[in-house]
């Protein structure tokens, strides 16, 4: 199954890890593209390090800034948080990346939420989602499940 996870920090990396290492393709998302480059280089910074590093599993993960293409090809999209210091930001950065996901996707898929509030922040991320793909005029389709302990880590 082709995956993609919405961000490259270490919660993001571990969780795809275990998911490469379960057989899927994954695809790490991140929109900061000179990070991935440095990446796709081979220079990390000490956590991407440790957990890129043990990842043995050939041609079953990569870095991408495309979320469009990303999302293209994809049956599952995981969102979950980055390190914040309040609750507000994090929030913030899950809806901001669920918008994203509602401006790239192109047909039915699966939005994983593993952020520890997850419950609570469905309904916003659905409305959010359908917000986005109702600007797009286009009635694609979506599910999204709360799940904050999936792979945790």
């Amino acid at each position: 199954m082709k995956v993609t996870v919405m961000g490259i920090d270490y919660n993001h990396l571990l969780s795809g890890k275990a998911l490469a290492e379960m057989g899927n393709e994954v695809t790490y998302i991140s929109n900061d593209h000179k990070r991935i480059e440095n990446i796709r280089r081979g220079y990390y910074n000490a956590d991407e390090a440790m957990v890129i590093k043990s990842m043995n599993i050939e041609n079953s993960f990569g870095f991408s800034a495309d979320i469009r293409k990303s999302l293209s090809t994809t049956n599952m999209c995981f969102i979950s948080e980055s390190i914040f210091e309040n609750s507000e930001e994090q929030m913030e950065h899950i809806l901001n990346t669920a918008r994203m996901v509602g401006e790239n996707m192109s047909h039915h898929m699966f939005i994983i939420d593993r952020s520890e509030e997850s419950m609570s922040r469905v309904a916003e991320i659905k409305q959010i989602i359908q917000e986005e793909l109702s600007k797009r005029n286009t009635s694609l389709t979506f599910e999204v499940i709360a799940d904050p302990n999936f792979l945790r880590t």
